[in-house]
């Protein structure tokens, strides 16, 4: 086997391999639109903080640790679930 069609062919692997992990959700989207839908809530939460640590990673979700605190100046823990395909948030 040349050598040129044996890169060329490492390369296209290489494509196909990343193609499905370039579609999906990326951590730093998934953290915003976890953050985003909290903020939404009524009432709007004086803020909205991640707890990195905790965060859960797998093909199909994110899952995101976060605290919430409120216009009392209470704290709830929530915790917020990304589809990594289709880009929605869902707090639980």
């Amino acid at each position: 086997m040349k050598k040129t069609s044996l890169i060329a062919l490492l390369v296209a692997g290489a494509a196909i391999a990343a193609a499905p992990a370039i579609a999906k959700t990326t951590l730093t989207k998934g953290k915003s639109l976890c953050e985003a839908a909290a903020k939404a809530g009524d009432p709007a939460p004086k803020s909205v903080r991640t707890d990195t640590d905790a965060t859960k990673v797998s093909d199909a979700t994110l899952t995101y640790s976060l605290k919430v605190k409120k216009a009392d100046d209470s704290v709830v823990n929530v915790t917020c679930t990304v589809d990594r395909e289709t880009d929605a948030a869902k707090l639980g």
